[in-house]
């Protein structure tokens, strides 16, 4: 059986080389948390990477990282590469906002997580034909 990603949770992280890096963390919630990917995991997935600036009108600024032009799907990131992380909860609303908008503007419809129920068992798409004739009994 192999495990796959079923949860999601937005995160700010201070990332060496990147800079401020705002972007959603994915991970299996049947075996670990997202706390868990960030101070566990040798390596963890970045979904949609965006760029955390500090403008002296504006304030706290989110934008498209450079990464997320190049990517359709994640970036891995180095566990030992972070210096610190905000989880979501304590999060700037500001920034979340900004962020959920941005991912509305640019990305793709998010693709539905994959669940432990998913497997070679459930059929897949196509439309199921059901004849409408009566039984005789």
């Amino acid at each position: 059986m192999k495990l796959r990603q079923n949860a999601m949770e937005l995160v700010l992280l201070e990332v060496e080389g990147l800079g401020m890096v705002l972007g959603q963390i994915r991970y299996n919630k049947q075996t670990e948390t997202a706390t868990f990917a960030l101070e566990k995991a040798a390596f963890f997935d970045l979904y949609f990477p965006c760029a955390v600036l500090y403008e002296q009108k504006q304030g706290p600024v989110v934008r498209p990282h450079l990464l997320s032009a190049m990517t359709t799907s994640s970036i891995r990131v180095q566990r030992s590469r972070v210096s610190c992380f905000v989880m979501e909860t304590d999060l700037n609303p500001s920034l979340h906002n900004q962020y959920k908008a941005l991912l509305e503007a640019v990305a793709p419809p998010p693709r539905p997580l994959e669940s432990e129920d998913d497997g070679p068992d459930k059929p897949r798409g196509g439309k199921r034909i059901i004849p409408l004739t009566p039984k005789k009994e």
